[in-house]
């Protein structure tokens, strides 16, 4: 026997023993391989209506966000047309307040003048009995 007989005997034994231990390691890489799968089926299975249901949330929040600023919108209009209300019935009210005044004051000063006259004159009358 040679030298190199006995090498490849040796070299025989040792990838059968090699292949005899990647024999066990192998099989439970397969059944890794599997229940990954089975995992993976399984997650992507449940993933499938949650992500239906993420985009239905989401269409119903672009439809409330759309909504919500339009009312923004109309609620900015309404206040405007407040405020323009407030400015014009503050002008009105000043407006009236300087033509009204005066004309009040003197209707008071006519009015003071006539009570006095006519109290002149009753008391004349109620003098001229006696």
């Amino acid at each position: 026997m040679a030298t190199s007989d006995i090498f490849f005997i040796i070299a025989s034994v040792g990838v059968i023993l090699v292949v005899a231990a990647l024999i066990p390691v192998l099989y439970q890489l397969k059944r890794n391989a599997e229940k990954a799968e089975i995992a993976w089926e399984k997650i992507t299975r449940d993933l499938e209506p949650f992500l239906h249901k993420a985009t239905v949330v989401s269409e119903e929040l672009c439809s409330l966000s759309a909504s919500l600023q339009e009312k923004i919108e109309k609620t900015d209009q309404i206040i405007d047309t407040v405020r323009l209300a407030g400015d014009t019935l503050l002008s009105t009210a000043e407006l009236v307040k300087e033509t009204v005044v005066p004309v009040t004051i003197q209707i008071r000063g006519v009015s003071a003048g006539i009570a006095a006259f006519t109290g002149f004159f009753k008391k004349s009358e109620l003098s001229e009995r006696r």
